[in-house]
């Protein structure tokens, strides 16, 4: 199976495929790339027209010929995907442990011997530890693509090889080092204080 259709079919619907790692568009570049010969500047295609604008996408923004991608195309998309992932990573963690604080607050005043207020707690609890799982899951999705496209870019584009170096970055970023432990250690202590440990 290929990766774009594997990450395409494990999007989390709350989250959509916005956060999530624009592989097939890393893809196309690369493929324009690797279809691109190295030669000496096309003097034929070298024309301008006064009466015909130039070409445009769907959204009526100037089309990019395979002459005009380079290199740096790829490098500034890379740079803008680690950025998106590394920012949902940290929006998504925020608001989990500003949830995790509320139920901690709820569970000191709580009266545990009432039934239905630990059960609603257990419920909120679940949730918050369903969304960490998905949150989890997201950032393999996430770390996986972005180690095959760069192993592609490397394999079609050897003359410009860059998967040490992004790897190298990546593993320096947040959401990759991140330890968030502390929330799984936080939803621990809270499911142990509703069973009565």
């Amino acid at each position: 199976m290929k990766y774009k259709q594997h990450l395409r079919e494990n999007i989390a619907a709350e989250y959509g495929p916005e956060p999530y790692l624009s592989y097939g568009d890393l893809d196309d570049i690369i493929r324009q790339l690797s279809s691109k010969a190295p030669a000496s500047a096309d003097q034929v295609s070298r024309s301008v027209s006064i009466s015909a604008p130039p070409p445009t996408n769907a959204r009526g923004l100037p089309a990019l010929s395979q002459q005009e991608i380079t290199e740096e195309a790829f490098f500034s998309k890379m740079d803008s995907e680690l950025t998106k992932v590394e920012k949902h990573t940290l929006s998504v963690v925020t608001r989990l442990r500003t949830q995790i604080d509320e139920i901690e607050q709820e569970l000191e005043t709580a009266d545990l011997n009432d039934q239905s207020c630990v059960d609603r707690i257990q419920a909120e609890t679940d949730a918050i530890a369903e969304k960490f799982l998905t949150l989890e899951k997201y950032v393999n999705l996430n770390f996986m693509g972005f180690h095959k496209i760069l192993k592609k870019h490397d394999k079609y584009v050897p003359s410009n090889p860059c998967k040490a170096f992004y790897v190298a970055r990546m593993h320096s970023q947040a959401w990759v080092r991140g330890d968030y432990s502390d929330v799984v250690v936080r939803l621990s202590d809270i499911y142990s204080s509703l069973r009565g440990d």
